[in-house]
């Protein structure tokens, strides 16, 4: 057995787990930490959420598959591409209301509280 390796592997082990519960016990001191952490305390607007869903598509369709379907699919591609970004905001503007309300309703912090 290696002890130059096991024992600062056991004690970064030991530190992280430190971290782990003073940092537990900060954020149940302060109330509503999941909810202004994950939500914004719903406090941002449709710009916010507009710009996280362009980031999310752009990032989510340059690394999982756009570049080689467009390039053996074609230009159609892209413009498809394009077409679902404006049906993403099409879509929040007829259900995003709705949604917001009854999350505020039920206390709801994600969508898995809807199921």
């Amino acid at each position: 057995m290696k002890w130059n390796v096991i024992i600062p592997l056991l004690l970064f082990m030991a530190v992280v787990f430190c971290a782990g519960v003073w940092s537990n016990r900060k954020t149940d001191e302060t109330k509503g930490f999941i909810s202004s952490y994950f939500i914004g305390n719903r406090d941002f607007g449709g710009l916010l959420l507009a710009m996280t869903m362009v980031a999310t598509y752009g990032s989510a369709s340059s690394f999982l598959g756009g570049p080689g379907a467009a390039y053996s699919i074609g230009l159609g591609w892209v413009l498809l591409a394009m077409i679902q970004v404006v049906t993403g905001y099409f879509v929040l503007l007829v259900l995003g209301k709705k949604f917001a309300i009854v999350a505020r309703r039920y206390h709801a912090v994600t969508l898995v509280v809807f199921f």
